[in-house]
């Protein structure tokens, strides 16, 4: 057994149902190949760098997992015939991240700095 990271770029005019659908579909499906899924991340809607399929942006997702070749190359064979997935890219890892990844620190940091913006407001309109 071996141990992965894949990111999987879905089209971002899904609604939120099937974009939910393609994810379990892919823990599933490792599942189902006697993959242990270790660590996985949502890193929502992101701009891509350059146009992919005439899209500007994509849903992110990281998953690492622990498999043997058969699971993945099964994995990446579903993502080469999925329409829903726009780019994918699979690397051999050494070790199970103990953090969450920069991309996943940024986006919880926005969130938080966000929802204390009203909070900061409400104080500064009560003086």
């Amino acid at each position: 057994m071996q141990l992965y990271e894949t990111i999987y770029i879905v089209k971002q005019d899904l609604d939120s149902k099937l974009i939910k659908d393609v994810e379990d579909k892919y823990d599933n499906l490792l599942k189902l190949n006697k993959a242990t899924i270790e660590y996985k991340e949502n890193w929502g809607l992101r701009n891509l760098a350059y146009k992919i399929q005439n899209y500007k942006k994509g849903y992110y997702y990281m998953v690492v997992f622990n498999s043997d070749l058969h699971a993945l190359e099964e994995l990446e064979r579903n993502f080469r015939i999925d329409e829903n997935v726009i780019r994918f890219l699979t690397t051999k890892i050494s070790e199970v991240p103990n953090e969450p990844s920069h991309i996943m620190k940024a986006k919880i940091e926005k969130e938080n700095t966000e929802n204390m913006l009203p909070e900061a407001n409400l104080a500064s309109n009560e003086s």
